[in-house]
């Protein structure tokens, strides 16, 4: 018994020891620095095909640091912002901010600005209703003034005066 309950503790040291050689310790992250922020959980624009967008935007400065639970604040831009995305992070989606070496790298600074698209709160307008059919309900297809054709349903487009 004493030599089967030693090699089950020397297995568990062993095994301890080999699971923590894979592990890391989080980046170190402080108030001040900049980090990339990563594009997982983010609400990016739709109509976008996802292994084409970023998969990391930034850099954004840190001004809040809790590496005791591991959740960053960032300084988001207005763009950010305004799509309603929280600027307190856990450590998993943020990456240390490393400068171009131009030496090595001559001219190849990235772009700190990615576009989400259009400004949510920005309204288009009608230009004609162009068809409709009746699909579950009846729904009518929209002409955009930005030249863009969608299909809405009857309780989107009720108080649309060209619906009159």
């Amino acid at each position: 018994m004493e030599e089967a309950h030693d090699a089950l503790i020397t297995s568990h040291v062993y095994q301890t020891h080999q699971a923590n050689k894979l592990r890391r310790s989080g980046p170190e992250i402080v108030k001040g620095s900049k980090v990339y922020l990563s594009t997982t959980n983010l609400s990016l624009p739709a109509g976008r095909v996802r292994k084409f967008l970023p998969k990391y935007i930034g850099p954004y400065t840190v001004i809040d640091a809790k590496p005791d639970k591991s959740v960053y604040t960032l300084d988001l831009p207005p763009e950010l912002v305004r799509r309603h995305i929280h600027p307190t992070f856990h450590i998993k989606l943020l990456r240390p901010y490393k400068p171009n070496d131009d030496i090595l790298f001559p001219g190849r600074e990235a772009l700190a600005y990615y576009d989400f698209g259009d400004d949510p709160d920005q309204e288009w307008y009608v230009d004609a209703i162009i068809d409709h059919r009746w699909a579950p309900g009846l729904e009518f297809k929209v002409q955009w003034t930005y030249g863009d054709n969608s299909w809405l349903e009857l309780d989107q487009v009720n108080e649309l005066e060209a619906l009159d």
